[in-house]
């Protein structure tokens, strides 16, 4: 779609109509244990109505500068972030601010109008009604020029239109200040003009509209108001677009003449600038420049209260803790029904291996000159289970953290709302493949026909299965995509190998022997066994002239489970399911620190 078909008569009107002029003054920025310095005492600010671009050479702490004034980076940060002259506490800030970083994720599997009234859901407060929300979400499709794609999901979309659309979740909270972190990056020269247009078009509504800008074209650059120019952490330029040339013109560095003046800008602020005190005495006359717009200048006085410090208010939210657990439940669970792993392979896979693992234990359970062979069905199905439900989990959930991480920032829901949807929404799927599996293998392989007994069993897979699912988003959640589906089956090998299938319990060494009381795999297998062989269950047939383990007793002596309760066994399953769920929600907290 060109530029020139934007509806540009569309607007999404601010709530607050005063200006909105964002100061910062003497920021210092440090990580590695204060070690190493990014920013270093950088002041300026940024005005609403006009589109203000920071560049500046790779490594110069663009990004960083970006972070730090979006509120995103707390920690080793010093100086003083002002809104209209006055400091504002950080959870109200966060409502002020919308940030979109380089790289947006998307749900996949959610359409754009879709993803869009999600956002207006979380955003807005309850006290807004559905046809609000509707007409809000109608006008950013419209502003945006996403009606074409409105009904489509996010996978199909191309990168401008994810973009966009990454744009337009922003917009929905109609936020007073916004930054873009590179928003043309990866993008052809004709849609990077398109976007950068749009945050234009946002900027002349009223907004102050900050972006991070790699090498912009002439034509891209003609499109701000404001230049910040960042080297080696420090200021080299802050003011109007029109006199960035005659500034550096002023210290004696001179651009060509129809040169790009953001490649001669980014040229003098390399490491390879051949002209070092030119470029000194341009940075201390812009430590020295007044800050615009006519703000006091409080560097020289008593220093101002950081912008992150904490506040009472516990308003925090723009939506009640219930409502965003609803809210993200019904989403989570949307997607997960259309994400084909998630759901059509998860039970072909289950019907199938069921299928297949009846087909080779075949009516074997009630047979006493099988028992061994039946025991190894046993122990494949606690397997199967696991790692079927787990792995699903571990190739998708990574993707969703990056998601998760964008949206708590936004101020869009707490940590506890999302881990609680997360777990319920995914909990249907993963109890109806576990169920198929088990009315497949359990009357297949001839297990013994008695509801108790059956129940047991299908107890023991649904537990497995709900530990697999917490077991793979923990492990989603701690590892990037390219490593958790290989650490995931390797860290859960232990656990296997002290589930008394490959060695009995009284044959372990005594180092070895309190393992067995933290393995899951030892109460589901000890608690599928007692299910088919315990509770005084009558002797097996025999299929041939002697059955050995004919007795179930003598089963139970063999497997040293002669004393096992179930009841222990299931009460030790509960107790590393909810370890688990509490290690996940840590790991969460984790993430967005």
């Amino acid at each position: 779609m060109g530029s020139d078909d934007k509806p540009a008569e569309v607007t999404i009107p601010l709530m607050d109509v005063s200006s909105t002029v964002l100061t910062f003054e003497n920021l210092e920025y440090s990580v590695e244990q204060g070690t190493k310095c990014i920013l270093q005492d950088v002041s300026g600010s940024f005005s609403s109505g006009r589109l203000a671009a920071i560049i500046g050479p790779s490594g110069a702490g663009k990004s960083s500068l970006m972070n730090v004034l979006s509120g995103f980076k707390v920690k080793g940060l010093e100086g003083t972030i002002l809104v209209n002259n006055e400091s504002v506490d950080r959870q109200r800030y966060r409502q002020m601010v919308a940030y979109n970083p380089q790289d947006v994720m998307l749900l996949p599997s959610i359409t754009v109008s879709e993803t869009l009234l999600y956002a207006a859901d979380l955003r807005m407060p309850s006290s807004v009604s559905k046809f609000q929300k509707l007409k809000t979400v109608n006008d950013i499709i419209a502003l945006l020029g996403l009606e074409k794609c409105a009904n489509t999901q996010a996978r199909l979309l191309s990168g401008g239109e994810k973009k966009r659309l990454s744009i337009g979740q922003e917009l929905v909270s109609n936020p007073r200040i916004m930054f873009f972190d590179e928003p043309t990056s990866g993008l052809d020269s004709e849609t990077s003009y398109q976007i950068v247009s749009y945050l234009k078009d946002l900027a002349r509504q009223g907004r102050c509209v900050v972006s991070v800008i790699h090498q912009p074209s002439s034509d891209l650059l003609e499109l701000f108001d404001d230049i910040y120019v960042v080297a080696d952490g420090q200021c080299m330029y802050k003011g109007p677009l029109d006199e960035l040339t005659t500034t550096y013109a002023d210290v004696g560095l001179i651009c060509p003449q129809y040169y790009n003046r953001a490649d001669f800008v980014i040229k003098m602020a390399s490491k390879a600038c051949t002209e070092p005190d030119k470029i000194q005495a341009l940075k201390h006359r812009m430590k020295t420049a007044a800050i615009p717009n006519g703000y006091n200048n409080h560097s020289n006085g008593n220093p101002k209260p950081n912008i992150l410090e904490e506040s009472d208010s516990k308003s925090q939210y723009p939506t009640s803790l219930l409502r965003q657990f609803a809210i993200l439940t019904h989403r989570t669970f949307l997607g997960t029904i259309r994400n084909f792993t998630l759901t059509v392979l998860r039970f072909i896979g289950h019907i199938l291996f069921g299928i297949i693992v009846s087909t080779v234990y075949y009516q074997i359970g009630d047979d006493g000159a099988k028992v061994i062979t039946n025991i190894s069905f046993i122990m494949l199905a606690m397997l199967f289970i696991v790692f079927a439900n787990s792995m699903t989990v571990v190739l998708t959930f990574p993707l969703e953290m990056a998601v998760f991480v964008r949206e708590y920032k936004s101020n869009c829901y707490s940590v506890g709302a999302y881990f609680f949807s997360k777990i319920v929404a995914d909990f249907p799927l993963m109890i109806g493949g576990v169920t198929l599996f088990h009315l497949i293998a359990y009357y297949m392989t001839g297990q013994i026909n008695e509801f108790d007994r059956m129940m047991i069993f299908w107890c023991m897979c649904v537990m497995m299965g709900w530990y697999a699912q917490v077991y793979g988003l923990l492990g989603g959640s701690l590892f990037p995509i390219e490593v958790s589906p290989f650490i995931v089956p390797i860290t859960l090998i232990p656990a296997v190998l002290f589930s008394g299938f490959f060695i009995r319990y009284d044959e372990l060494a005594d180092v070895f022997k309190p393992l067995t009381y933290i393995s899951v795999f030892r109460f589901a297998f000890e608690g599928a066994s007692l299910s088919a062989y315990g509770f005084a269950r009558r002797d097996l047939d025999c299929s041939e002239i002697f059955c050995y383990y004919r007795k179930p007793k003598k089963i139970l002596e063999m497997l040293d489970m002669e004393d096992s309760c179930i009841w222990v066994d299931i009460g030790g399953m509960a107790i590393v399911v909810v370890g688990l769920h509490i290690l996940l929600y840590l790991s969460l907290r984790f993430k967005v620190r």
